[in-house]
């Protein structure tokens, strides 16, 4: 028996995630040694081919039954079966590009009550979902790729290698790590970044795609996540890299 994820990308014991398929290969075993299942959103052909298979360009997940999706999956298999898991699916009215920033307009992320955006890029279907949420502060950023530079820890805690996203979300009171850029990979760039590399997998756990081992932060960021109860889980052997992160959709009741 599983639930919807309420706390968008907190999950308290996940169950499925949705990952681009590009990542198949690398990733399904892993995930599903440890119990969990991977959906696969099929690579968005609007946006550069280096970035097409991350999920955070197609896909923005603000909590509960409600997914919003990129206008190309209108219609797709992926869509049909998330409905027929009971979500509640909204398309943006967004129109994608292969530069930036007319990629990332859903890569926004929601970190407890907080959503951290750039509202002069995120699709207005986020803003408004924020507008209309009394208990939800809006953290406005310069950064569009806002949930590839942000690992969500918890509620109030995060890490990131922005500091602009430091720096904002320092000021409205939460615990922030800021470490070193790069160090992470991405395929056609010369480095990728930490929140498209973790995804949570329970409130005790964070998924690292690959191991950290060369990062000049290592310790601090072990040491953070040791600080707020959180555990690592490296999926493979491989250096971290950047897959455009994984969205809990799902979790486990018992």
């Amino acid at each position: 028996m599983n639930r919807f994820v309420e706390n968008a990308n907190l999950p308290v014991n996940v169950e499925k995630v949705l990952i681009g398929e590009k990542y198949k290969d690398f990733l399904e075993k892993p995930l599903k040694k440890a119990g969990i299942e991977a959906l696969f959103v099929p690579d968005n052909p609007l946006v550069d081919k280096r970035l097409s298979g991350h999920a955070d360009l197609s896909v923005f997940h603000p909590g509960d039954r409600e997914l919003l999706l990129a206008p190309y999956l209108r219609g797709s298999e992926l869509a049909a079966l998330l409905e027929r898991e009971g979500f509640f699916l909204r398309f943006a009215d967004i129109v994608q590009g292969k530069k930036y920033p007319n990629d990332s307009q859903l890569n926004a992320i929601m970190v407890g009550n907080r959503l951290i955006c750039s509202e002069k890029v995120s699709a207005g279907e986020i803003i408004q979902f924020a507008a209309v949420n009394r208990e939800m502060e809006l953290i406005s950023v310069k950064q569009g790729y806002v949930n590839c530079s942000v690992c969500a820890v918890d509620r109030s805690s995060i890490i990131t290698a922005d500091s602009g996203i430091a720096e904002k979300c320092g000021k409205s009171g939460m615990d922030v790590l800021l470490i070193e850029p790069g160090y992470f990979e991405l395929d056609g760039y010369d480095c990728g970044f930490i929140g498209g590399c973790t995804f949570k997998l329970s409130s005790g756990v964070l998924a690292f795609t690959g191991r950290i081992d060369m990062h000049p932060d290592k310790e601090r960021i072990i040491n953070f996540l040791y600080s707020h109860a959180v555990e690592v889980l490296y999926l493979t052997a491989l250096p971290a890299f950047d897959i455009g992160g994984a969205i809990p959709i799902s979790e486990k009741t018992s």
